[in-house]
């Protein structure tokens, strides 16, 4: 795990900012007791016990990246860079498989590098790469950095490679053949589920999408667990509406499988109508804004000001899209300029709530990001004195970042994590070398099918 436990701290810093709302708090203490914060005064005088953290710049609470799927190696670098989004998930087929601990810990050091003290890492379940397994050994490099997380694995069953049925010159498209059951599903879940955490760490199951899933297995995760967190992709494309060609909605067939509730989270939602947002809303499901990779894989601009009018609970995800080390301010950024392309912008302030609290909701994190008493000690330091939330969304960048804590663990400490990722950097990059050559002519043969699903599928339109 990453930083050392201290059962009791203070902090007192210069400049607090509680949450997105509130007025900044100069000259204040924060008490951490057993990982959960106890008191939030004015002053930084007075008896304390325990360990005291003094704080230059500002204390502020921990971003939330609400939707990773914690890759640590880029696909740009993999050859599978960004694009129209249906062919860019073809591509995936050619990227090089990689050690999903390693991954997961480079991905989550270097969120926690950026001011991320909390993510939901999706999680493919394909048996035909590593399965359970894999994903445990993904929440085990996750742990090993530590980060708070919520490690979900993804289950799809139908529609993988084409709509169904491939009708018109989608008929042309060679088909990706489903490699699991839904009774192989709950099987897998039930496993999954039974994995041991930390106590920072919760696992959950969903489908990938509704519509890359059969009723059968949308039914396994409705009798999973009753406490069971649930994650999906939701109407990213503008194709996911009818890529079933006679079924009803992803959001319809989710609803009929028992699926919207207060446990799921949904990323992307760029297609969704004014009723769908207001049956979100009514089931209390929450919704992730990915801007950045909406952008780059061409998906079009999400109507986020309408979520947040409906009373949505709404979180902000990286998406694993970034072309090198991420840093979460470009997507706070970007959520706040794209905004500027539909009806209703953003403000920082909202921008700054689905980066903290919003994203906390997401993955069900009680009074989780915000500095108040009762809620978790994920807090980060910045190096910034007087700024405000409006600031930190419109100028900062992860160089910003001096310091974090988990839990009241510090993770961060000086500008780097505490846990050293460089030698799980190292091998992948090593396996990433070893592959190169097969991997650019399995790139090369695929090319001439993601140019035609790319003519086929089209924009964002």
């Amino acid at each position: 795990m990453g930083g050392a436990y201290v059962s009791r701290s203070t902090f007192r810093a210069r400049r607090v900012i509680v949450d997105a709302h509130s007025a900044p708090l100069d000259d204040a203490t924060v008490v951490v007791e057993d990982g959960v914060i106890t008191e939030v005064r004015s002053g930084i005088r007075g008896a304390t016990d325990g360990p005291v953290i003094d704080v230059d710049g500002l204390l502020s609470p921990g971003f939330v990246d609400a939707h990773s799927h914690l890759r640590g190696i880029s696909l740009e670098e993999h050859g599978a860079g960004a694009r129209q989004f249906e062919a860019w998930i073809l591509s995936l087929s050619a990227v090089t498989t990689l050690d999903p601990g390693d991954e997961a810990a480079l991905a989550c050091a270097e969120l926690l590098a950026t001011g991320v003290t909390a993510v939901q890492g999706f999680v493919d379940a394909d048996p035909e790469g590593l399965g359970v397994e894999g994903a445990r050994a993904a929440l085990r490099g996750l742990e090993a950095t530590g980060i708070r997380g919520l490690v979900v694995l993804g289950f799809a069953d139908r529609a993988l490679g084409a709509p169904e049925p491939p009708e018109g010159e989608w008929a042309a498209v060679p088909r990706t053949e489903p490699t699991i059951t839904p009774d192989d599903t709950a099987a897998l879940v039930a496993a999954w589920l039974s994995t041991p955490s930390a106590p920072t760490t919760d696992l959950g199951a969903g489908p990938i999408g509704a519509h890359w899933s059969t009723d059968a297995l949308l039914e396994v995760f409705r009798d999973a667990s009753p406490s069971m967190r649930s994650h999906t992709h939701l109407h990213e494309s503008r194709h996911h509406r009818t890529w079933l060609t006679g079924e009803r909605s992803p959001v319809d067939r989710l609803s009929a499988a028992g699926l919207l509730s207060e446990r799921l989270s949904a990323a992307h939602g760029v297609h969704l109508t004014g009723s769908e947002l207001s049956r979100l809303a009514a089931t209390s499901v929450s919704l992730v804004h990915c801007p950045a990779s909406n952008a780059a894989l061409e998906v079009g601009s999400a109507h986020v000001a309408e979520w947040l009018e409906e009373g949505i609970s709404v979180g902000l995800g990286v998406d694993s899209q970034n072309t090198g080390a991420p840093d979460y301010f470009d997507v706070m950024r970007a959520a706040l300029t794209t905004s500027n392309s539909v009806a209703r912008p953003l403000s920082a302030e909202q921008v700054f709530d689905m980066a903290t609290v919003g994203g906390a909701a997401c993955l069900g994190i009680p009074l989780g990001g915000r500095i108040a008493v009762g809620a978790p000690a994920d807090l980060i330091e910045l190096d910034l004195t007087r700024a405000g939330v409006a600031d930190i969304v419109e100028q900062g960048t992860a160089t910003a970042v001096r310091s974090s804590w988990v839990a009241g663990a510090r993770v961060v400490d000086d500008g780097s994590p505490v846990f050293d990722a460089s030698e799980a950097r190292t091998r992948l990059r090593a396996a990433l070398n070893d592959d190169r050559a097969e991997r650019e002519a399995r790139l090369v043969r695929l090319a001439p099918l993601l140019d035609r699903i790319t003519s086929i599928a089209g924009g964002a339109a």
